[in-house]
This record gives C-alpha cells, sequence and structure tokens, in this order.
C-alpha cells in the first residue's frame, strides 16, 4: 500500500511560517527592585526547605552532648559550603589549616570549628530514614535520601520562571567517587564518573526548568519497545507542562527519532535534531553520496530531513524551520 503522506525532495529556499507561540516568557514573582541578592537565593532555597534539613539532621543523631543543629546555624554551614566553592582547596581540613599564613582562610575558622563542620556533614538529612525501603524491597528508590530536593527544586524552577520558546534537553554529569549503584561512566564528561541527570533548559539562557536523575539500567522507567531518549524528552516536557504550546526543543542524537518528532507535533510541540544513521529516515536521504559544502532536504508534511556535510556527512531533522541555507564563517582576527 502507497504511504498516504509520502517523503519529496524541497529546495530552498522555503517559506513558511509559524507563530502559534504566544507564552508570557520570563521571571515571576520576583522580590521588589533593588533587593539584596539574598533575597533571590531565598526564593529557590527557601526558609521551608532550611527548617527541613534542620528537623532531620536533628533526628537522625544524638546531639545531647554535641548540640543541636539550629536554624541559624544551618544558614552558616550553607554560606562556608558556597564559599568552599569559590575558594578552592584541596581538602576540608585546608580551610582550617594555620601552618602556612599565606594560604590560610581566617573566616572558616571564625564561622565554624573544623570539628564541628565536618560533623554537621556527616549526618546532614532531609528525610526521615523509617520512611526509606530497604534496598531489598521492590518499592526502593535509590534516589530517596535526596528526592525531596530534586522536587523542591523543579518545583520553585517553574514557579519563578516561564521560558522563552527554544529549549534544550541533553545529559549532565555530577561528578563524585562514592559507592552508588547511580554512578555511570560518561568518558566524554570532564567528570567521567558521576550521577547522571536529564536536563530541560531554555536554550538561550541554559536556566534549568526541570531535571530527572536517571537510577541506572536496574530502575530505568522506559517502557518496553520504547527508545530511552524518546521517553526522557517526553516525560522532562510533560513533568515541566510545556506540552501543547508550540514550544521547540532542540536535542542531540541520542534522543531525536522520526517517530518521536510525529509524537511531539502530536503534541503541539517542534522538535530539531540531529540523527543517527540507523534510525528510520528515507533511503533517498540515507543513501545520498555529498561533497564538502552539499546538502539535500526532503519533507512529509510538517517533518523537514536534511543531509548535510561539512568535513563529515551528517542527517538532521526538524518539524518548524522552513528550507534555508546560509554561509557562516569565522571573523578574522
Amino acid at each position: 500500500m502507497a504511504d498516504p503522506n509520502p517523503w519529496f525532495r524541497v529546495y530552498p529556499p522555503e517559506i513558511r511560517d509559524h507563530t502559534e507561540f504566544d507564552q508570557n516568557v520570563g521571571p515571576k514573582r520576583m522580590p521588589p527592585r533593588n533587593s539584596r541578592p539574598i533575597a533571590y537565593f531565598m526564593l529557590i532555597f527557601t526558609m521551608d526547605l532550611m527548617k527541613k534539613f534542620v528537623l532531620e539532621t536533628n533526628r537522625v543523631h544524638d546531639w545531647h552532648k554535641k548540640g543541636k543543629l539550629t536554624l541559624i546555624e544551618f544558614k552558616a554551614f550553607v554560606a562556608v559550603i558556597l564559599n568552599m566553592g569559590l575558594i578552592k582547596k584541596a581538602t576540608i581540613s585546608e580551610y582550617w589549616n594555620r601552618k602556612h599564613s599565606s594560604q590560610s582562610t581566617p573566616w572558616f575558622r571564625k564561622v565554624f570549628t573544623r570539628n564541628r563542620f565536618q560533623l554537621l556533614l556527616k549526618f546532614l538529612h532531609l528525610v526521615d530514614n523509617r520512611k526509606i525501603a530497604p534496598r531489598n524491597s521492590p518499592s526502593y528508590d535509590p534516589t530517596a535520601k535526596f528526592k525531596p530536593i530534586v522536587d523542591h527544586f523543579n518545583l520553585k524552577a517553574k514557579k519563578h520562571y516561564s521560558p522563552s520558546q527554544n529549549l534544550s534537553i541533553d545529559e549532565s554529569l555530577i561528578g563524585t567517587k562514592s559507592r552508588t549503584v547511580l554512578r555511570q561512566y560518561i568518558p566524554t564528561k570532564h567528570a567521567k564518573f558521576g550521577v547522571k541527570l536529564w536536563m530541560l533548559t531554555e536554550a538561550v539562557t541554559g536556566y534549568c526548568f526541570h531535571f530527572n536523575v536517571y537510577k541506572g539500567k536496574r530502575y530505568d522507567p522506559t517502557p518496553a519497545g520504547e527508545l530511552q531518549g524518546s521517553y526522557v524528552v517526553i516525560s522532562l516536557l510533560r513533568a515541566a507542562c510545556l506540552l501543547n504550546k508550540w514550544y521547540h526543543v532542540f536535542c542531540d542524537s541520542f534522543f531525536t527519532s522520526l517517530s518521536l518528532a510525529k509524537r511531539l507535533l502530536n503534541l503541539h510541540t517542534y522538535t530539531t535534531g540531529t540523527v543517527r544513521s540507523n534510525r528510520p529516515l528515507p533511503n533517498l536521504i540515507k543513501s545520498v553520496k555529498l561533497r564538502a559544502s552539499q546538502s539535500m532536504f526532503m519533507r512529509q508534511q510538517e517533518i523537514l530531513v536534511c543531509a548535510f556535510k561539512e568535513k563529515k556527512s551528517e542527517k538532521c531533522q526538524n518539524v518548524v524551520y522552513p528550507v534555508q541555507c546560509r554561509t557562516s564563517c569565522k571573523p578574522k582576527t
């Protein structure tokens, strides 16, 4: 049976107009003008979250002799952590080192003793351990101990910002040497070993609008027969409440496929990305031989596929842009 929607070749320039996107864009529920930077920090790292840390940290350890953690002390603890990110040292104990005056950082000693800081760091908790399912339980979640802060961030990120039309979905890696089922090996990343995140960000600013933690193959929720990349894209957009609003998602070849493009189009969402050659594509696009700087375009309704060659052949697809050819060049220095 003939395909009711065949692929056909198209040539630049192709004039098409897409004006469906009409969302309000930018910050929401902001502090008054001229507010101090701490007011913006508190939009995300709220007082309720800090109180939760204090409550659960005090619950997990007997502080009778050491003195319970207070809200004021926890704020100081957060300040120390943030300053450690600005002032790099080899080990935590180096921040309290008095041996070399040229490398001394007395501010840290004024805020905390080293032992007190390391004790808080050791017992810092956000979840009641009694409510966490054991490892041998079918309901065990390897992210349970920090899931509340992930959910909290995702909620606040949406509350205080509306992204512009162009979005990006990609993986990120938080480097760690700890022994955990969450640790992944990605040789292309700087850290190589760490906890992998699926991130939905605004393409222009890099603002993270929603993210999920990858729990490893054993806990992967991807349905049988579905590409993991497609599942990640749909689930992130659905969790962020961005489907059916004509947003435009850009992603790499791990996520992109013709089936994903069609599903997103039915959900009033555009997508653009490179496509792996082992995934379904028009035969003519797959087999075409191109010289350097050549390109070829084929369309099936709203879906456009392009083969192009700079130094090596590439295939990409999009479901919004008309066919255009532009010459790019690097400025001379």
